[in-house]
């Protein structure tokens, strides 16, 4: 399964943080460090959670299990603030 950014938000870096709104919603979200990681990545477009796995360990020294589970609490909290959702095949 594949995730995409949604058309619903627009994001830009500020200061070493990613700052996104929400168009329907009109909230303000941020990410930082390696949620900064992880949204740039998205930006290239559709992603696995295995792919963003890879490419956060590439970067950062972390346990590839820990890592995959908190990419997919990420991954979740994004969908429910309707900033991500899975691709289409």
């Amino acid at each position: 399964m594949k995730y995409q950014l949604t058309s619903q938000q627009i994001a830009s870096k500020v200061a070493g943080e990613m700052v996104i709104l929400n168009h329907e919603k009109g909230y303000y979200y941020g990410l930082s460090d390696v949620g900064v990681l992880i949204w740039e990545q998205m930006e290239k477009g559709p992603q696995t959670v295995e792919e963003l796995v890879v490419h956060v360990c590439a970067v950062y020294e972390v346990d590839p299990s820990a890592c995959k589970a908190d990419i997919g609490d990420l991954l979740n909290d994004l969908i429910s603030e309707k900033l991500v959702e899975i691709a289409e095949a």
